[in-house]
């Protein structure tokens, strides 16, 4: 008997994402570069037909036999379909109770659209682990993917304390999906995947395994050209934001973490649910706001730059500031919280760049000053050199050589090292073994105690008695009372 496939009721009508609008939308206002991702079969009101398919980001345009029809895939809900007679795996995606099918080779069409969907089916691609954090509404868990076993996070929110609460609750999860699907850059947060059940919604994201930056900060002892890689690491990714006209509002220690937690370049900006996007107007003579506008914007691009130097300077200082508190003197010019300048022990230009935003000699040029211009500034022209990072191997410098190396290992001179080359050309030492009835099987011992000891004895033996046979030496070398 042949098995019978059905698909699962249609959840789009109850989805906590659910605006109430049609499942296609307007023809975009302006012009946009779409990508031809194939002819597929589409189901819609009970008809079939061959349509291609285009995308923009979330935009995704279908072009038919009677024209053309877009749909913003942003929180549509997205289910596998297999077609009743071939059996060919499709896409189901459904907004508000109207749904339509596409069949066809789906996979990267799937691979650009799954960061802007919701899916049902997260307990069948995701097993939970060690749970990481906890907030009020929601809690951040370890967990692997099972078909490869990725390490990813998981932000699962529950839906009964976001409804509860007021508007702002769920507008800053809204604002922060919005965000993460907009950005792609290696120092700010990435979304993979957003599931749905009927409790919860699961936000799947990168796993910053390094922890906050202020732990390491204090933990570890960086030096001060590590520290400015920090900052110009920092500024280029809210430099990334600014020009994408997405504006971070909540900077600060708790809301920077770390990928390795020895490599501050693999830092994070995290936490998006207060970020506002704004897309600047065109000069027009009808925009009579334009100039209230360009204001707003400085002053919130201002307050982002002002949230990152009191982080930066907290980790040169080694204290811990109220951000909050100093951020509100910093934008009404009271410097007097950040007197202590002059006392720390920094360098030229380091100095003029903490004199730019916490003295009154910045006081002017604060007011339009942006990251692409802090950028530029004589700080980061200054020669910096990398410490390697546990993810990164071996800076390019270093001649690679993965041996496992002895910490006991003296250090030769260069006469002294083509000393023990030689020996070691010719050196082949047994195998250490349990068994008394096994033979040698391999001409050189793996460890590298055992070789440095051995050229370290040769070497100093050499040095006493150049003429004394070799042979003698290695059965010294190799007696078991070493």
């Amino acid at each position: 008997m042949k098995k019978t496939i059905t698909l699962p009721s249609d959840y789009s009508k109850s989805s906590f994402f659910n605006d109430g609008k049609e499942l296609f939308c307007n023809s975009p206002q302006f012009q946009m570069e779409f990508t031809l991702f194939g002819t597929f079969l589409m189901k819609s009101n009970n008809r079939q037909y061959n349509v291609n398919i285009f995308l923009h980001e979330f935009i995704m345009k279908i072009i038919e036999e009677k024209g053309e029809r877009h749909i913003n895939l942003e929180n549509v809900c997205v289910k596998k379909a297999l077609h009743s007679k071939t059996q060919q795996l499709g896409l189901r995606i459904s907004k508000n109770g109207q749904f339509i099918e596409f069949f066809g080779e789906i996979i990267e069409l799937w691979k650009q659209i799954k960061k802007f969907v919701i899916q049902t089916d997260f307990s069948l691609k995701y097993k939970l682990g060690q749970k990481l954090g906890e907030r009020f509404s929601s809690s951040v868990f370890k967990a692997l993917k099972i078909i490869n076993g990725q390490k990813v996070a998981v932000k699962i929110i529950e839906k009964s304390l976001v409804q509860r609460n007021n508007a702002s609750e769920r507008q800053q999860l809204i604002n922060e999906l919005t965000v993460l699907r907009q950005i792609n850059h290696d120092n700010l947060l990435k979304l993979h995947e957003t599931f749905e059940s009927d409790e919860k919604i699961y936000l799947v994201l990168d796993l910053l395994e390094g922890g906050h930056l202020k732990n390491s900060i204090f933990r570890f002892r960086y030096s001060e050209q590590e520290t400015i890689i920090l900052m110009q690491t920092l500024f280029k990714s809210l430099n990334y934001m600014h020009e994408k006209n997405i504006y971070h509002q909540d900077i600060r220690f708790d809301n920077i973490l770390l990928k390795d937690q020895q490599d501050l370049t693999s830092a994070c900006i995290i936490n998006f649910g207060k970020s506002e996007i704004i897309q600047q107007s065109l000069v027009s003579t009808q925009n009579l706001n334009f100039y209230d506008q360009n204001s707003l914007i400085q002053f919130i691009r201002k307050k982002d730059i002002l949230s990152l130097c009191i982080v930066i300077y907290s980790i040169f200082s080694k204290k811990l500031y109220q951000e909050t508190q100093i951020l509100d003197e910093l934008l009404m010019k009271n410097y007097e919280s950040m007197s202590d300048i002059e006392y720390l022990d920094l360098n030229p230009p380091l100095l003029q760049f903490f004199e730019i935003f916490f003295t009154s000699k910045g006081k002017t040029q604060m007011d339009t000053i942006k990251c692409s211009d802090i950028l530029n500034l004589d700080i980061f022209n200054l020669p910096l050199i990398r410490r390697p990072s546990k993810f990164q191997g071996i800076p390019q410098q270093i001649n690679h050589n993965f041996k496992r190396a002895s910490r006991f290992a003296p250090k030769y001179s260069e006469k002294e090292q083509q000393i023990i080359s030689n020996f070691q050309k010719i050196l082949k030492l047994p195998t250490i073994s349990d068994s008394s009835e096994s033979k040698i099987s391999q001409n050189h011992s793996q460890s590298p105690q055992t070789e440095n000891f051995i050229s370290y004895r040769l070497l100093q033996d050499e040095k006493a008695s150049s003429i004394k046979p070799r042979y003698s030496v290695l059965k010294k070398c190799l007696s078991p009372n070493i």
